[in-house]
């Protein structure tokens, strides 16, 4: 499997927990705040559907920024065609270099506090 497919079994399986839990919070949120002992209980289909349509947007969200993800990995940046060489260098020559020399501004250690 490449990783397109990998990823898409992983989002569909973090929507549809996601769905679940959003129906469980919100019907057991709808079931402590009205309803009281001896009424019916009321229908769990738009808990279901609101889980539902959450668990949807949910993976929309995921599925969307891995497109996005793999489009910038198409892309080559700028920095990652220099050589090796040149990118921590300094390249004008006339300023100091920030990097500190090997030694300079590091003071011993001993075992005195």
């Amino acid at each position: 499997m490449d990783e397109k497919d990998q990823r898409l079994i992983e989002y569909s399986v973090e929507a549809v927990i996601i769905a679940w839990l959003v129906y469980l919070f919100l019907y057991q949120n709808f079931l402590l705040h009205t309803w009281h002992r001896g009424l019916p209980l009321p229908p769990k289909l738009p808990f279901a559907v609101f889980g539902i349509i959450a668990g949807a947007l949910f993976f929309w969200y995921e599925w969307r920024r891995f497109e996005k993800e793999l489009e910038r990995k198409g892309e080559v940046p700028l920095k990652s065609i220099l050589p090796v060489a040149l990118k921590g260098e300094n390249t004008n020559p006339g300023e100091p270099s920030e990097e500190k020399q090997e030694g300079e501004g590091v003071e011993p250690v001993t075992g005195k506090s």
